[in-house]
C-alpha cells in the first residue's frame, strides 16, 4: 500500500461481493452427489450460517443428497422432499458416495493427513510410485480414497493420470432421518422493501411492505426467500433487508469452527497497489496470500467470504459492508507497505481503528505472527476506511514492504505465505478460545 494510505477511487461498477472459496479453487474429480453425516447429531438450518433457525436434525450416519454449496454449507433434501443446510466439516463427502476417481502416482513421499492443512493428523505416509485414488482437488491440497475413508495429500508430490478407477462403497448402514414437525417461519422487513416475481432486482413487483411487516418464509433461492404476506400474496424478497428470528444471538461464534471470516485483498482490477522495484503489483500477491489464508481456514470449517476472488477493481466503501451484511466474526485486510525510496524499510504491521472493537483482535494476530524472518513492526492505529468503516471486529495487515527487494522475497514465496496462513489459523484460534467473539 503507497505511503500507508488507502485511495478513494470512484465505484466504477458493481461486483458480486460474496464469493464462496470453493468456487474459486475447488476442481471437481468425481460425481459427488451425497453426504454422510458424521456428527452424533446434526442441525439442518433454514439457510447458509449459524444465523439461520434450527428446522430439524438427523443422526449420524444419515445418507443426504447434495442439491447446492454456499460457502462452507451444503444444501441438502431431507425425507418428506423438505430442503434445508448442513455445516461441511459436520458431514464427509468421500468414497461413501463416489463412483469414480482418477488415478494419481506419487512423485515424493508425503503426508497423508485427515484434513487439508500441514497442522492435522497424519494417518499415514505414500511412497515414490504408490499410486492414489483422487476425489477432488483443492487449492495446494488433493482429496483421495484412503483406507475406506476420504484423506488429503500436498498437490504438488502427486501427478494426476489419465485413469480412472471405480471406488468400492464401504459397509455403511444409514441411520433413519428424525422426524421434525414443520416449521412455520416468520421474518420481518427492516426497511421498505419490494416483493418480486422473480429473484433479482429488476424483476417486477408484485407489492411493497413498509418497515417492520412480517412475511412467512416459504423457501429460498440464493440471497432471495420466496415469500408470502400477511395478506396472501407471493414472491421473492432480498435477504439482506430481513430479520430472521433467532439471528441476534445465533451469529456470534464462540470457536473458530463456527465463525465467518471475511478477507479482503487489497486493491484489484485498474488499482495496482503499490510496486516492488521489479515491477511486481501489490494486487497480485494480497490476492495470492488470502487465497492461502483462505484454503487454510477452511480446513478449520470456517465460513470464508472474499471482497474479491479475482483481479477485479472493488471500491472501498463496500469491502466493510460485507462484514456487516453477513455479521462476520472477523475482518482482514492483506496488504503489503511501500516508501517513497525503495530500499529503505522493512518488516510488517498490523493495524486496528476501533481501540474497543478491533484492537484484542490486532494483538492475537501479531502475536501469532512467529518465524516469518521480518521484523514485527507490532500492532499500530490506522485510519483506513476498510477498518474504520467497518462494523465488525477488523484489522488490516501490512505483511512487508514491496519495494524492499528483501521483503519483496518473501512478499512473492508461496511459503512465505503459507507461513501467514498457519499464523492467522493460529491467532484467530487463540482469539476465540479466549472468549473474544461479538
Amino acid at each position: 500500500m503507497r505511503f500507508k494510505q488507502l485511495k478513494k477511487w470512484p465505484l466504477i461498477v458493481l461486483f458480486s461481493l460474496l464469493v464462496a472459496i470453493s468456487a474459486a479453487t475447488t476442481t471437481v474429480l468425481a460425481n459427488n452427489q451425497t453426504l454422510t453425516v458424521r456428527a452424533s447429531v446434526l442441525n439442518v438450518r433454514l439457510g447458509p450460517g449459524l444465523g439461520y433457525s434450527v428446522m430439524g436434525q438427523v443422526q449420524n450416519g444419515t445418507q443426504l443428497t447434495v442439491i447446492d454449496k454456499e460457502n462452507s454449507w451444503y444444501q441438502v433434501r431431507l425425507a418428506g422432499n423438505r430442503i434445508g443446510w448442513v455445516a461441511s466439516w459436520l458431514v464427509d463427502q468421500n468414497e461413501a458416495t463416489t463412483t469414480t476417481a482418477r488415478v494419481a502416482t506419487v512423485a515424493g513421499q508425503v503426508n497423508v493427513r485427515q484434513y487439508a492443512t500441514t497442522t492435522s493428523k497424519v494417518l499415514g505416509t505414500l511412497e515414490p510410485g504408490d499410486s492414489a485414488k483422487v476425489i477432488y482437488q483443492e487449492g495446494d491440497w488433493t482429496e483421495i480414497a484412503y483406507q475406506n475413508t476420504a484423506a488429503w495429500v500436498y498437490t504438488k508430490l502427486i501427478n494426476i493420470t489419465n485413469q480412472t478407477v471405480t471406488l468400492e462403497a464401504p459397509k455403511q448402514s444409514a441411520a433413519a432421518a428424525t422426524k421434525a414437525a414443520v416449521t412455520v417461519v416468520k421474518a420481518t422487513t427492516t426497511t421498505a422493501a419490494n416483493v418480486r416475481e422473480a429473484a433479482g432486482i429488476n424483476a417486477p413487483i408484485v407489492t411493497r411492505l413498509t418497515k417492520g411487516q412480517s412475511v412467512t418464509i416459504l423457501k429460498q433461492s440464493g440471497e432471495w426467500y420466496y415469500v408470502q404476506t400477511a395478506t396472501g400474496k407471493k414472491g421473492y424478497i432480498a435477504s439482506w433487508i430481513l430479520s430472521m428470528p433467532g439471528s441476534a444471538t445465533a451469529k456470534a461464534a464462540t470457536s473458530l469452527s463456527e465463525a465467518t471470516i471475511v478477507l479482503d485483498p487489497g486493491h484489484g482490477g485498474t488499482d495496482s497497489g503499490a510496486q516492488s522495484t521489479s515491477g511486481g503489483s501489490e494486487k497480485t500477491y494480497t490476492l495470492a496470500l488470502a487465497n492461502k489464508v483462505g484454503a487454510a481456514l477452511k480446513a478449520q470449517g470456517v465460513n470464508v467470504i472474499y471482497t474479491r476472488s479475482d483481479d477485479s477493481f472493488v471500491d472501498l466503501a463496500p469491502r466493510p459492508a460485507v462484514a456487516e451484511k453477513v455479521h462476520a466474526d472477523a475482518f482482514i485486510s492483506f496488504h503489503f507497505d511501500s516508501t517513497p525510496n525503495a530500499n529503505t524499510a522493512s518488516g510488517f504491521t498490523t493495524y486496528y481503528y476501533s481501540v474497543k472493537k478491533d484492537k484484542t483482535l490486532a494483538t492475537y494476530l501479531n502475536k501469532s505472527f512467529t518465524g516469518l524472518g521480518l521484523t514485527n513492526r507490532g500492532v499500530e492505529f490506522g485510519d483506513f476506511e476498510v477498518i474504520r468503516e467497518n462494523t465488525q471486529p477488523a484489522v488490516l495487515l501490512e505483511m512487508g514492504y514491496i519495494n524492499d527487494d528483501s521483503d519483496y522475497a518473501k512478499i512473492k514465496s508461496a511459503a512465505y505465505q503459507q507461513q501467514i496462513a498457519s499464523d492467522i489459523v493460529s491467532g484467530l484460534t487463540s482469539y476465540f478460545k479466549a472468549g473474544n467473539h461479538q
